[in-house]
């Protein structure tokens, strides 16, 4: 039987930063940005090749470190206007 230190995480990647997926849309220390693919990972950080959101930028390859703050994106729905005249 193995403990919660040994097992592997969900995404697959022994040692993995927790919750990174391709497609994700966070925020990365303050800047939004959407995760395209993994480029490189080592025992002290992941490197991500990210586009950023709401503005014209190219794609560029971001290192993410445990230590990084880390908010998430979520879709909004505007509330349901059924009684609108």
């Amino acid at each position: 039987m193995k403990d919660a230190l040994h097992r592997e995480p969900e995404t697959g990647r022994a040692n993995a930063i927790p919750r990174l997926v391709v497609g994700s849309q966070l925020f990365h220390n303050g800047v939004p940005v959407r995760l395209l693919y993994l480029v490189g990972r080592n025992r002290l950080h992941e490197t991500w090749r990210v586009r950023p959101l709401f503005v014209q930028a190219p794609d560029r390859d971001e290192r993410f470190f445990r230590s990084d703050r880390f908010s998430f994106l979520h879709t909004m729905r505007a509330p349901a206007w059924s009684c609108a005249a």
